[in-house]
């Protein structure tokens, strides 16, 4: 079935039945308005009986009528601005497979029904500048709608829409102005994101936020320690949730960016327990490594097998004995068929939407301990020191380990402790500011360092298992040229960690 997506900017004004029309070619800009075109719209929303999709902003519609008929789901992008899906208007009753796959994160498995019927009667005004170029199309809707869901009721409003032709920010100035002079002309900004939050009324759910906020202000490091750690899950879990639509529909890179936070999640989960009371941090720790691992069999797999096939595009071709790049291509493709069916599998088990669930509990509702409403400056600070010191530590022991074996391990120890950090600094960089940045910053460059030495760690044990094949003949001389490569870039990449890692084991935040 084919779908289309698209960036919409748009500002709804609530508008009350006598207000007259303005006088859209008096507004700053515009300097020609089309002719009225009128619709007649009729369309029906869907969501969970709970109102799971409205509860993050995301609104999933069934529209006759007008020239975007078909099956509708708005994404929310930010402030004003949501990124929309349209699909084909196929069966009435049944929501198409691609815009369910993209909704899954949030409806958890719960069934998707009709929560409310709109009837709209709509004028819609063209605006142009000044060369003739569209800036905006104004809309003066008369709305109707029938409510099935929490409260039944019939009811009835006015509302003028404007959304800019442009999603790129070329015409937010444009945005403001007409928001300004609309205003001026009796209409008064909604508050409301949607025809269905103004149909729903009392029954929408309020937008979701941490149970603890954070001051954005020069006050922010006065804030209950737990307010800014909190803030960073609840973007973390909202990145999740956007590429678990991205993995089912198979997008590029989606499930590294999937697995990225994961591990940034449980990551900042770890540094801060102490924060939290124990037994719901562990247990969410314990769900999103499980989760980890799942998708990193798939991504490993991605990893190597770009690193092994640029390793064999890059040997002189008399190097290359043997139909290497054949075999190399259909192990890889066995491996990663059966991790990225282990994923489809793992994303569709309650355990998973109970994670999502529990994870979502725990931001609105956080068990905090004393030490997370302790003041956030002097309590955060602690605790990435703490994570500071253990990297130390792990540096010291990675210096002092023999070489080989011993030394990797060490090393991609040294890794992990650097990518907690990272993750740890960049929580509270909202209270620390600058040296927090800095210090994300240092430690991600360690873990990038060492990433590539793990990624040679890991080629060279593959390669040994390839070249030591029995029956392999000649071609086990190419796996040798290539492992014997490895060791020298997993030197190389030792070395340029001991040159560059100082920083990160040397700033500290100030209590």
């Amino acid at each position: 079935m084919a779908t289309s997506s698209s960036v919409e900017a748009e500002q709804k004004f609530d508008a009350v039945e006598s207000t007259p029309l303005p006088r859209l070619d008096a507004i700053d800009g515009v300097g020609k308005v089309g002719e009225p075109v009128t619709h007649t719209l009729d369309a029906t929303y869907f969501d969970t009986r709970q109102l799971a999709l409205a509860s993050h902003g995301i609104t999933l519609r069934r529209r006759t009528g007008g020239h975007d008929a078909g099956w509708h789901l708005k994404l929310p992008l930010g402030p004003g601005k949501r990124t929309e899906i349209h699909a084909p208007l196929g069966s009435a009753d049944t929501v198409p497979v691609e815009l369910m796959d993209r909704i899954l994160a949030y409806t958890r498995a719960h069934a998707v029904l009709a929560v409310a019927s709109l009837h709209t009667d709509r004028t819609s005004y063209a605006l142009y500048g000044s060369h003739g170029e569209r800036l905006a199309d104004f809309v003066d809707d008369h709305v109707r709608a029938d409510v099935t869901v929490g409260t039944a009721r019939e009811l009835q409003w006015r509302e003028w829409e404007v959304e800019l032709a442009a999603s790129d920010g070329t015409g937010d100035a444009l945005l403001t102005t007409l928001t300004r002079q609309l205003s001026a002309a009796g209409a008064t900004p909604s508050k409301r994101s949607s025809k269905l939050a103004t149909a729903l009324g009392e029954d929408m759910p309020a937008p979701r936020k941490p149970g603890v906020e954070a001051a954005t202000d020069k006050s922010a490091h006065k804030n209950p320690a737990a307010a800014p750690v909190l803030s960073y899950l609840q973007a973390q879990l909202a990145g999740l949730l956007l590429q678990d639509a991205h993995v089912r529909l198979g997008r590029d890179d989606s499930v590294h960016q999937m697995r990225a936070f994961t591990r940034r999640i449980r990551s900042v989960l770890h540094t801060y327990r102490g924060l939290f009371v124990p037994e719901p941090v562990q247990e969410l720790e314990d769900g999103l490594k499980s989760l980890a691992e799942t998708l990193g069999r798939y991504r490993d797999t991605e990893v190597l097998h770009q690193r092994l096939r640029d390793a064999l595009d890059g040997l002189p071709e008399d190097l290359v004995l043997g139909v290497l790049h054949d075999e190399l291509e259909q192990r890889m493709l066995v491996r990663a068929d059966t991790a990225k069916a282990a994923i489809q599998t793992r994303l569709a088990t309650p355990g998973y939407f109970h994670l999502l669930d529990d994870l979502e509990a725990f931001i609105d509702a956080p068990p905090l301990s004393d030490k997370g409403k302790a003041p956030a400056r002097k309590t955060t600070a602690k605790l990435v020191n703490k994570a500071v010191k253990r990297l130390r530590k792990r540096h010291d022991a990675a210096v002092g380990a023999a070489v080989g074996h011993s030394r990797d391990e060490a090393l991609h120890d040294v890794r992990k402790s650097a990518k907690k950090l990272r993750f740890a600094a960049a929580a509270v960089e909202s209270v620390h500011g600058k040296r927090a940045s800095k210090l994300s910053k240092a430690a991600h460059n360690v873990q990038s360092i060492l990433g590539n030495h793990q990624d040679s760690v890991m080629a060279r044990a593959e390669l040994l298992d390839l070249g030591s094949t029995p029956g392999l003949g000649s071609a086990a001389f190419t796996y040798g040229v290539l492992h014997a490569r490895e060791s020298v870039l997993s030197e190389a990449a030792e070395r340029k960690y001991l040159k560059n890692s100082a920083k990160a084991r040397k700033l500290r935040l100030k209590k």
